[in-house]
Order: C-alpha cells, then structure tokens, then sequence
C-alpha cells in the first residue's frame, strides 16, 4: 500500500507537468508557423532618366553583313527596262588586274533570267561602262548580280549612279569591292 504522501507526490508531479505542458499553449493562443519573407524584383526600376540633348553624329557607311540583307530587285526579260542611248564612252572590259584589287562597285541590280542580264552586259559596254555579272546562289536558287566597276574611288562611281539610272532606270548602290 502506498503511503498518502507518495500519493500526493505523483498527484502533485502530474499537475505540474500537465500545467507545463498545457499552460503555456493556452496562453500563445494558435501556433504560428513561419513564412520566410521574399522580396519582388520591381519589372521597371523607378529611375528618373535625364534627357540628353540630341548630338549630330557623323554618318558611317553601312555595309550589308550578307546577301541576305542586300535589297534585290528580280526581273525576267520582259520586265526589264531597255537602255537609252547616252554619252558614248570607250567600251572596255574591266582587265582581271582591276577585278583584283580592293575598291568599290555599283550593283544595279539582282536577277532571275541571265539572258536580260546579259542583254544590260552588252548594252552598258556598248555604252562604255565596265559592266558584268556575277552568279549568286540564294535560297530561292541562282540569281545573277549586275555589276558596274570596280573602280577604286567611290565619289567617281557615285557620280555615275544618275547616268546609270537615266539609261537602265534602276537604281543602283555602291557597295565596298573585296575580290
């Protein structure tokens, strides 16, 4: 038989840890969890930019990094516009020794029908104008460039553009030559 005192001893132990337990959760009120906070990234910072005034900057030649860039103008035999007589000039042939060196062409234009490119070929010779053309593959299939030059200063070429344009009415551009 137990004695009364250990009785109340256990009584006694069971109320405290029971009190231990149970008092502090009543007085917390509900368990919170934690969040762990997270900042949003702003899709705009919010940075008052200054203007600045406009500066005039000299203009750079822009060069096509490719053929695909370059404006083509395609026409077959029926479309393409006949040459005016103009100035008669010497006919000649651009020499392999010019085709070599480093300059500066005018590209009238690119082509599907070889035959009306060769047909502006003769009449810009007959002209006196060092024309040819150049085959190109595309992703359309071959088309043929024509080609006037090379030359190796830019200003001539360029002040041959409007005779160009008045005997083949298209309008060509002078382009960087690397052979």
């Amino acid at each position: 038989m137990a004695s009364q005192l250990q009785n109340r001893i256990v009584g006694s132990v069971i109320l405290i840890a029971l009190a231990v337990i149970i008092l502090p959760e009543l007085f917390d009120g509900k368990p919170q969890q934690q969040r762990e906070s997270f900042e949003t990234i702003p899709l705009q910072p919010d940075v008052e930019v200054a203007e600045v005034p406009a500066q005039k900057v000299p203009e750079q030649e822009k060069l096509p990094a490719s053929l695909e860039q370059v404006e083509t103008l395609e026409l077959d035999a029926d479309d393409a516009p006949p040459i005016k007589t103009a100035q008669q000039r010497t006919p000649e042939a651009p020499s392999n020794a010019e085709l070599q060196q480093p300059g500066w062409i005018i590209q009238l234009g690119v082509f599907r029908n070889q035959a009306s490119v060769d047909r502006l070929v003769k009449e810009l010779r007959a002209a006196g104008y060092p024309a040819y053309r150049e085959v190109v593959q595309t992703a359309d299939g071959p088309r043929n460039k024509l080609l006037v030059g090379p030359g190796l200063v830019k200003e001539e070429l360029e002040a041959d553009l409007p005779k160009l344009r008045e005997l083949t009415d298209l309008r060509g551009r002078v382009f960087r030559y690397e052979p």
